[in-house]
């Protein structure tokens, strides 16, 4: 009797398994089963082979499979607000120049001159906001609108109260916009049409439909020592120069310094006691401040009271910059007072209040 090992190498499977029985018989079906199989997969790799040779051959074509287009971005929170504060100044300069060109000829040149204000200042806000985003790809929908002059008609009440609306838009997000450069830069352009609706409706016998600056202004109890100090240095400065212009002017003049003067003073000590600054080495408070040669100038006196009232503004908005998203209130309040305290000494509308780099770059 042969043994496993005796049987024909002929008669064992693929597997090296030898069968149960000698039969030549299954053997051979067994041979021709496992040659079979073999046809079978060399036909397969054939064919992978030939439909890599088609693709290879069609990629060098320059063809390729239907992909679907690329899809535009989904903008982010931060991306909305810089956006919509870019659509609202191109409302704006779309509206001002229409209701200019109405006004044009008018017997109200100051009318027609602040129309063309507001459609100037706001087209350099959209250009500094980076203006409309455009990514390149097709787009899937109408475009957004650009500022066309003509393809708006619009009168100087619509101007005020789109003004209204945009000023009070841009200052809620100013405070919940996460970046603070942009929310710097938004909070200039919101006071900076808040500014343009007050004058814009004391040109109309209006009312101003932006958000007024708080009458009493807030201190917050706890402000870090780098936000604290420069407006407490500032606000003590600005009561210091009131007081000197209060002594060298008289009547109205004198009483409009004096209350400047007081409040100023009362906010310099608030703020350096926010960050625990009072009677320390490091209370920025200084007992006098330095001051020009001819000071019995008025023209000199205003643009002294100017100055503070710009440098106070420049505080405030640097504070905005440095201060967490939703916190930005009265930094925000603090800008906005600061404008509207500059009109009265003949301060003009500006583009960019509290942005001295602004300002800068423009006249370069």
């Amino acid at each position: 009797m042969s043994t496993p090992d005796d049987t024909p190498a002929t008669t064992r499977d693929v597997a090296g398994i030898t069968p149960r029985t000698g039969s030549g018989t299954a053997g051979g079906a067994r041979r021709r089963t496992v040659q079979a199989a073999r046809r079978r997969a060399g036909r397969r790799t054939g064919a992978a082979l030939v439909a890599t040779a088609v693709a290879l051959v069609v990629a060098g074509c320059g063809l390729r499979l239907e992909t679907p287009p690329p899809a535009e971005p989904t903008p982010d929170a931060v991306e909305q607000v810089r956006a919509r504060t870019v659509d609202d100044a191109l409302a704006l300069t779309d509206a001002a120049t229409s209701a200019a060109a109405t006004a044009d000829g008018s017997s109200d040149d100051a009318l027609h001159t602040l129309l063309e204000q507001v459609a100037t200042i706001s087209t350099e806000q959209a250009d500094a906001l980076g203006g409309v985003y455009e990514s390149g790809l097709e787009p899937t929908a109408s475009p957004a609108p650009t500022s066309a002059g003509s393809a708006v008609e619009a009168t100087p009440d619509e101007v005020l109260a789109l003004l209204g609306s945009t000023s009070t838009t841009a200052l809620a997000d100013a405070d919940d916009v996460a970046d603070g450069p942009l929310a710097r830069l938004v909070g200039s352009v919101a006071v900076s049409r808040a500014d343009l609706a007050d004058r814009l409706a004391a040109r109309l016998g209006a009312d101003s439909p932006a958000p007024p600056a708080a009458d009493a202004q807030e201190v917050p109890d706890e402000v870090p020592t780098p936000v604290a100090a420069p407006l407490a240095r500032a606000h003590d400065e600005a009561g210091f120069t009131f007081e000197l212009v209060a002594a060298r002017r008289s009547d109205d003049d004198r009483d409009r310094s004096l209350t400047a003067a007081a409040r100023d003073r009362v906010l310099g000590a608030r703020w350096a006691a926010s960050a625990a600054l009072t009677d320390t080495a490091q209370d920025p408070r200084l007992a006098a401040y330095a001051l020009p040669a001819g000071l019995d100038d008025d023209a000199l006196l205003e643009r002294l009271a100017l100055s503070v009232r710009t440098g106070l503004a420049d505080a405030y908005a640097a504070a905005v910059a440095e201060v967490p998203a939703g916190g930005r209130a009265p930094y925000l309040d603090g800008l906005r007072r600061s404008v509207a305290d500059a009109r009265p000494w003949g301060a003009a509308p500006s583009a960019f209040p509290g942005l001295p780099e602004q300002g800068e770059a423009a006249g370069s």
